[in-house]
């Protein structure tokens, strides 16, 4: 849930894909815009206690399958270029928890990064510590570490973030054989 020192979040609870193709959660009310944690303009301005301040971006998210299969979740830095639609090829990934097996039942996948962003060169870096996160898989519960298990480059260094609307975040969702549902419980944007 969202906290005192949340900024920014989506909807909670959104429907989320049942797909073997990554697709991004889409906004409440559309299925082909993806749903987005974005800082709002009023935070990001120069000089504002944003800038060159460290925070963290989380999603939450819960799958449930009716036989063995893959759920992998991924956080993504929504770059925007492609009008935010649910497909996407030019973000940035964030975080990644790798492909989680699942059975015969639900689960859900926490994953976090610390951020840092500098409105001077536009540059926004990102990291996670040794545990990128957790999931509460009935088969497998394990800390999500820093291993070939967590995807994407740790840490990021990604230029040209200048704009508020480059400063946000998305989720995708994949799953494989026997998906039933899956829903981003949260996605949020902390300062700290």
């Amino acid at each position: 849930m969202a906290n005192s020192n949340t900024i920014a979040s989506t909807p909670y609870n959104l429907t989320g894909p049942t797909s073997a193709v990554e697709t991004a959660i889409a906004a409440q009310g559309s299925s082909t815009v993806r749903a987005v944690a974005a800082v709002p303009a009023n935070v990001i301005a120069k000089n504002n206690w944003f800038d060159g301040h460290p925070f963290k971006v989380r999603a939450v998210s819960k799958f449930s399958a009716s036989g063995a299969g893959n759920f992998t979740l991924n956080i993504y830095v929504n770059l925007g270029v492609n009008t935010n639609l649910t497909t996407f090829t030019n973000d940035i990934l964030l975080i990644g928890s790798g492909a989680l097996a699942m059975a015969s039942s639900t689960g859900v996948v926490f994953l976090e990064a610390t951020c840092l962003w500098d409105s001077a060169t536009g540059r926004l870096a990102a990291k996670w510590d040794e545990s990128g996160g957790l999931a509460n898989i009935v088969t497998t519960p394990a800390i999500i570490k820093s291993s070939s298990a967590v995807t994407a480059t740790n840490p990021i260094s990604a230029t040209g973030v200048d704009a508020t609307s480059d400063l946000s975040f998305f989720v995708t969702h994949t799953m494989s054989a026997n998906a039933t549902s899956s829903s981003l419980v949260e996605l949020c944007i902390d300062r700290i």
